[in-house]
């Protein structure tokens, strides 16, 4: 038996029990009957939206909306640490080109592909010489105030050499020589990046894509793209393709291809020659200037060893120019050249308001989709976006001025538009920039006579073609029934007679009684010839 202050302590645990589950009940309740509100309202939505209001009310149901709904913001934009960020100094020019109007600098490159680099309290140094030592963020007080020392991913700052301080207001406190060390420190004192300048040509020495050694970046105004690329020396297998194709001429300059055939005429020994123009050419050499983003051979000999497989030996050259009849090797290369227009880190798009640019290439259809720094000397290209045109006579241009990117039928998640952000990703803004969809561009802005060339790391990937919608022929009319003189009234015409002046319709009785006068008067005629008499018609011969 318990005893009586036993018995009490525990009725009065089994009411805070009984008052903790009813205060417990509502709350449930509550919960249930939104998720069962939330699961009835996804009747009306479409299959793949039907999961995300639910999942809100839900989490709005059990107060956990508020974490749920915070987002960490956007990578690209945090700073690294000091010891997570990876820099390289290039960009160097050593000894400057009078022609491009250069000056000694000394560039830094943040390597990491999705955070920011911070260079306040960083110190560059040249020969370990402290006292000229260029301390960002301090160094130049005032007159560096506007300096960028924030630098994004893949991107690139240049700072002028003190020899450059009579017209620029910043720049570093030092000047630089051939067989100067120079290093970059962090601002806890450890090491990042170190060179020897050793450069003897004049002009820009860049970060090769590969990182292991620097690239003159020729001056190549008085240049081709062609000469270009030959005279660089790093786009043997890319070179190699385009004059096995003949697509070197447009870059070259040269003009079209073209065919001469003579053949002997009537009068020997002369002749006669007809000019033939290959029309894929004329298309090709037409839309000059050109931008060419072209991959190295190291770029190359990894994509043609992805397309022989794990197991066998990668693909020669020439193996792969004769896959599909040529066709796939040309479409690549078409794709890697844009036409009619000069991408630049500074281009901008005249008349859009998008964050990238979208320019169309040598394959039809196919545009290329970049997002572009100026400041910082960045270009990435973007390789999954592509425009599904909307199968109707409106067309994307149309839907975004009627304000329908927003719509769920332009947004099926591939049901029919067979992509993943649905109809007109380009047109409608839908493409974003991530390390994982765009694809760094290391060596831009190589500028020629007859246009731009940019240097990739990796050969793109071909995206789908998506034809634009075609509407079908009008259905022809059907012929009209041949006219029948018992549907309708005759006219004079049907009686073999003339009227120029008419205009009314006569009833049937009095065309026939005309007809019949007619003939009546037309036998009395003939039989007073036939007399020898002379009969005079209505007007009086």
């Amino acid at each position: 038996m318990w005893s009586p202050r036993r018995r009490t302590a525990v009725l009065v645990l089994l009411g805070s029990v009984l008052l903790a589950s009813s205060s417990w009940c509502p709350r449930a309740l509550a919960t249930n009957e939104a998720v069962a509100n939330a699961v009835d309202d996804q009747a009306s939505l479409p299959p793949w939206l039907r999961h995300t209001a639910a999942d809100d009310v839900a989490e709005d149901a059990i107060g956990d909306v508020t974490a749920k709904n915070q987002t960490a913001g956007d990578e690209s934009a945090a700073v690294s640490s000091n010891k997570d960020a990876k820099v390289a100094l290039t960009n160097i020019v050593l000894h400057p080109d009078a022609r491009q109007g250069q000056k000694r600098q000394i560039g830094v490159k943040n390597l990491g592909s999705s955070r920011s680099v911070d260079l306040t309290g960083w110190k560059l140094v040249a020969n370990q010489d402290d006292a000229s030592a260029f301390v960002f963020g301090e160094t130049g007080g005032d007159k560096c105030k506007y300096v960028k020392n924030v630098i994004p991913a893949k991107g690139t700052v240049e700072y002028k050499t003190k020899g450059a301080s009579q017209v620029l207001p910043c720049t570093l406190s030092f000047d630089i020589k051939r067989g100067d060390d120079l290093q970059l420190f962090d601002s806890e004192g450890e090491l990042k990046a170190s060179l020897k300048l050793d450069f003897r040509g004049t002009g820009e020495y860049k970060l090769s894509p590969e990182g292991g050694d620097y690239w003159l970046v020729p001056y190549a105004k008085d240049r081709t793209l062609m000469e270009t690329l030959d005279r660089m020396g790093h786009f043997k297998h890319f070179t190699k393709m385009l004059r096995h194709f003949q697509f070197d001429r447009a870059l070259a300059g040269l003009g079209r291809k073209r065919w001469q055939s003579c053949g002997a005429v009537a009068y020997y020994p002369y002749y006669a020659c007809t000019t033939e123009y290959d029309q894929e050419y004329e298309i090709y050499y037409r839309n000059a200037p050109f931008t060419v983003l072209a991959p190295t051979d190291e770029a190359v000999e990894k994509m043609l060893k992805e397309l022989g497989g794990g197991y066998a030996p990668a693909l020669t050259v020439e193996e792969y120019m004769g896959l599909d009849e040529g066709n796939m090797a040309k479409d690549m290369l078409k794709y890697h050249v844009i036409k009619g227009h000069e991408l630049t880190t500074g281009y901008r798009q005249p008349n859009s308001t998008l964050p990238f640019v979208h320019l169309p290439t040598n394959r039809n259809n196919s545009e290329i989709v970049a997002f572009g720094n100026k400041e910082f000397q960045s270009l990435c290209v973007h390789e999954d976006c592509v425009e599904a045109h909307t199968q109707d006579e409106y067309g994307c241009k149309m839907q975004v001025e009627w304000d329908k990117c927003g719509e769920d039928w332009m947004n099926d998640a591939g049901l029919f538009s067979k992509r993943e952000l649905g109809y007109c990703e380009i047109s409608c803004g839908k493409c974003k920039k991530s390390p994982e969809t765009c694809t760094d561009v290391p060596v831009t802005d190589i500028k020629a006579k007859n246009g731009v060339l940019h240097v990739l790391d990796r050969v793109l990937e071909v995206p789908d073609v998506f034809e634009e919608y075609v509407p079908p022929p009008p259905e022809p009319e059907p012929e009209p029934e041949p006219a029948s003189i018992l549907n309708r009234f005759p006219t004079f015409g049907d009686l073999g007679l003339t009227d120029e002046q008419d205009n009314t319709e006569e009833t049937i009785e009095d065309l026939i009684e005309l007809y019949l006068s007619s003939r009546r008067a037309r036998r009395t005629r003939q039989a007073e010839e036939r007399r020898g008499g002379v009969v005079l018609d209505g007007l009086g011969r």
